[in-house]
């Protein structure tokens, strides 16, 4: 089992730190909403744990049966990372909805104010 350095750890606990810092920045703004927060900080935990505790990474690696433990980490990363698009595509669908249905009622009202405009 290889030895991870404290200089790798380092490194990826500032990116994380960094990292963490910018999405709860942003939920702050109200660019993101808590399960967001959630997801994305998710992507920066993982690679923290897998450096930290390698224990659990390799026996996570054997338990899913896999040679490199690395290839565990980056297919959490990749599921949490699919969640997070797979819930975006859903809030565009919903918004395309909506803006479908409000055209609809706009142009209904439109229809309404000319015809009314036309009798009076």
């Amino acid at each position: 089992m290889p030895i991870i350095t404290t200089k790798t750890i380092i490194i990826i606990a500032i990116f994380a730190i960094l990292y963490m810092l910018f999405i709860a920045r942003k939920t702050a703004r109200r660019q993101l909403d808590l399960y967001d927060l959630v997801m994305l900080s998710a992507v920066a935990i993982v690679p923290i744990i897998f450096a930290t505790f390698p224990q659990l990474a390799y026996w996570l690696a054997g338990i899913v049966g896999v040679g490199f433990p690395f290839v565990v980490m980056f297919g959490i990363l990749f599921a949490i990372l699919f969640i997070f698009v797979h819930r975006l595509t859903v809030k565009i669908h919903q918004l395309e909805s909506d803006n479908r249905l409000l055209l609809q009622e706009l142009s209904l009202l439109s229809q309404a104010i000319d015809h009314n405009d036309d009798a009076g």
